[in-house]
């Protein structure tokens, strides 16, 4: 009797949580799009009747129901919404592109842990960028992530992804700048204002960006004293980043 009531346990579904950006207070009736139709009818194979939580990447939250599904379209009915308070982390995160998979991995848990925008960034030693078609391909495919993340992690506001851009082109007097650096001091932030934290690429950044970067009073910070991997110091900088803001 015990192990038959654990397994009903564990196999009860959890409520949908979607990213819908057209949700708002008074939306009404919906009509999902056809990757939010195809992940409840074909992955969760939901029934009408079926609660959602469903928000709009800019702060609103709505419980939801499903009222109508077809082959093609899954229509929900909102009922109570509210906006959430924005408790972001105060931090553009600049990441140079490194191998896929990594950078990948590095956008999912820089949304988990609440960064406000994402710059990927092309630096001296980077991976080859996309071009054309297949940058916008890749453009989508990392918003996707970052949505995915977000509807994870229970966060309702979707960081900024900025587009691609060489160091040499970022503004670098605009902003408190800190980057990832070996074998320094840490130089404390002022936690009044927002931050742009620089992660360079597999190889880490070349000496002129480096010095590029200190001529610019970009701070460097020390993340250990071991050789951390570019996704590492993306989630150990947040970290530390956030321990100085008073968020950790």
């Amino acid at each position: 009797m015990a192990r038959s009531s654990q397994t009903r346990i564990s196999t009860k579904m959890r409520t949908p949580r979607l990213y819908v950006g057209e949700c708002r207070q008074g939306a009404g009736v919906l009509t999902l799009s056809e990757r939010n139709h195809h992940y409840l009818s074909r992955v969760l194979r939901v029934r009408e009747g079926q609660s959602l939580v469903v928000f709009n990447g800019v702060g609103f939250e709505a419980q939801a129901t499903v009222t109508s599904m077809s082959k093609k379209q899954t229509l929900v009915t909102l009922s109570s919404g509210t906006v959430t308070e924005d408790i972001r982390l105060p931090i553009t995160l600049g990441l140079c592109l490194i191998k896929s998979n990594h950078f990948d991995w590095a956008l999912q848990k820089a949304t988990e842990l609440g960064v406000k925008a994402i710059q990927p960034i092309l630096g001296t030693y980077s991976d080859s960028p996309p071009k054309d078609e297949k940058l916008r391909k890749k453009k989508d495919h990392w918003q996707e992530i970052l949505v995915n993340a977000c509807e994870q992690s229970g966060n309702n506001w979707i960081p900024k992804l900025k587009p691609l851009l060489p160091l040499s082109e970022l503004e670098l007097d605009r902003e408190q700048l800190v980057f990832a650096h070996p074998q320094t001091e840490t130089i404390p932030i002022d936690p009044s204002r927002h931050s742009f934290y620089l992660v360079g690429p597999e190889g880490g950044f070349h000496m002129d960006e480096v010095a590029l970067l200190k001529k610019n009073q970009v701070k460097p910070m020390s993340l250990g004293p071991r050789i951390l991997r570019a996704e590492t110091a993306v989630i150990v900088g947040l970290t530390l980043l956030g321990q100085q803001y008073g968020y950790v």
